[in-house]
């Protein structure tokens, strides 16, 4: 398979503190949670607006938990590994997409996510149908043109896979907790309502004007 290249405008990024007992229960039994320290977990939150893909454009939502990456003999480090356990899109077609190619488990019903810049940072509100699913705020500090990799597990089951993804654009990341987490009582929030998440970002991320290139999905 040739490499899969999405371009967007922009992805927004928080890392928010959860208990590892919770998180373990949201990831499949081969994979562990990553502890940011002892007993805390990591639950990620990104936001797209994809410009350009195979099937148009779209706005996708990814709740993810983060997880310790798989590293081969020499190989470049991640910066981050996810587990994504819900994702939600605008479109159908961005939906049936990713579930065909990337086996990523799908909220299935449409979904808005709108990205309002404002006062330095970016503001991020989904919903369906006008019923709020979250809301999350970021900041911007220093900009950067950067090209990290990242690494997303997921699971067709007894089928387990790992994604190598390139993200390159204009990044900043901070470590300020400026930021903000409200998750609302929307059926894609079940996973987390319960779990006691923090309602700031301990890290937050923000890249504009890139491309998010996929490598061949690999079994593990």
């Amino acid at each position: 398979m040739p490499l899969t290249r999405y371009r967007f405008k922009n992805a927004v990024n928080g890392f928010f503190e959860m208990s590892r007992e919770h998180a373990k229960r949201l990831v499949p039994a081969h994979l562990e949670p990553m502890e940011l320290k002892h007993s805390i977990g990591v639950f990620a939150v990104t936001a797209f607006d994809f410009t350009e893909s195979e099937v148009g454009s779209y706005q996708e939502l990814v709740m993810a938990v983060i997880t310790p990456p798989r590293i081969g003999v020499g190989g470049e480090f991640p910066r981050s590994a996810f587990y994504p356990f819900v994702v939600a899109t605008s479109t159908e077609a961005s939906r049936l997409h990713a579930i065909e190619r990337w086996h990523l488990p799908h909220y299935m019903a449409d979904v808005a996510v709108e990205f309002h810049e404002e006062n330095g940072g970016m503001r991020v509100h989904a919903h369906e149908k006008g019923r709020p699913i979250l809301d999350m705020t970021v900041s911007a500090h220093k900009w950067t043109t950067v090209n990290h990799l990242y690494q997303a597990f997921t699971v067709d089951s007894p089928r387990r896979f790992k994604a190598d993804i390139h993200m390159e654009g204009t990044f900043t990341e901070h470590e300020e907790e400026s930021g903000e987490l409200v998750l609302h009582p929307h059926p894609m929030c079940e996973g987390v309502l319960a779990a006691d998440v923090a309602s700031f970002p301990f890290r937050e991320l923000w890249m504009r004007d890139g491309v998010q290139t996929f490598e061949e999905l690999q079994t593990i």
